[in-house]
């Protein structure tokens, strides 16, 4: 559960030359559905520093913690997990090679993303609408460790997500972003990027070329979670109502960021995937 929920953290979360640092830093509020039946405030925190070609992404949500170091030339993924002082280590010839492990079939991806034509202005900078819409068939996920029940209860359960991404282009930053963003889709290590499953979601590279083309930093996000289906599981997440998510930038610098940010700390044990 904490694999997908980072997932679509950072859901939710690059060619051109970059000049510039750049730190961004998001704000997440989740309202509704599972969320409320929960009874925690979920408000995650994710900041993403960019240098050149490498990345991280810290992302802080009181029961998650998680930091991806992405490099993009020496072309690999380091997944720091502070709570153990652990640092995964995934190349990209790995991460192209990465399938779910033997009998768990993992459900796939499908989704699309659209401009509209419209804008509105926020804190001051022009923003363009991009409407999305995601959908993941639990049906479709098996595992020989999951119990027949289990299965059953899954067998019609679909999640879909669905809203608006307001894209900034005239922001600080803006293009050092989207320049990263672009190269990181290209890449062997865009899934890896994308989640913290370390495991290739069917379709999910499509969703990560879709998110490279937008040109531009997302600065808000405003999306809904369903569930469709007519089994117990459906019924009992629907009877919770729709979950609501709400990204938002709330700060943007271009200050230098210093190089020792993209290593590993000292004290952390090494594993190599």
């Amino acid at each position: 559960m904490k694999r997908w929920l980072t997932t679509l953290l950072v859901f939710a979360v690059c060619s051109a030359a970059v000049h510039a640092d750049v730190t961004v830093v998001q704000t997440t509020t989740i309202e509704g559905g599972m969320a409320a039946a929960s009874g925690q405030n979920l408000s995650p925190k994710m900041t993403n520093h960019i240098k050149g070609m490498k990345s991280r992404n810290d992302i802080d949500a009181g029961m998650i913690q998680v930091i991806a170091i992405a490099d993009l030339v020496s072309k690999q993924v380091i997944m720091l997990h502070p709570d153990q002082k652990t640092a995964e280590i995934v190349t990209a010839a790995k991460a192209a090679s990465t399938t779910a492990p033997a009998g768990i079939t993992l459900p796939k991806v499908e989704g699309s993303i659209k401009p509209t034509g419209k804008s509105q202005v926020i804190d001051g900078f022009k923003c363009d609408e991009y409407l999305f819409t995601t959908s993941v068939d639990m049906s479709q996920m098996n595992s020989p460790q999951m119990p027949p029940e289990a299965a059953a209860m899954m067998k019609d359960v679909k999640m879909n997500l669905t809203g608006s991404m307001w894209v900034a282009k005239d922001v600080p930053g803006a293009a050092e972003y989207a320049a990263f963003q672009k190269a990181a889709a290209a890449s062997d290590l865009r899934t890896i990027i994308a989640g913290a499953s370390g495991v290739k979601m069917p379709g999910m590279e499509n969703m990560m070329k879709a998110m490279g083309d937008l040109n531009g930093l997302t600065y808000l996000t405003e999306m809904t979670m369903t569930v469709e289906g007519s089994g117990q599981m459906a019924e009992m997440m629907q009877q919770m109502g729709a979950m609501k998510i709400t990204t938002k930038v709330s700060s943007i610098s271009t200050d230098p960021i210093g190089d020792d940010l993209f290593k590993i700390p000292e004290g952390y044990t090494v594993i190599k995937r």
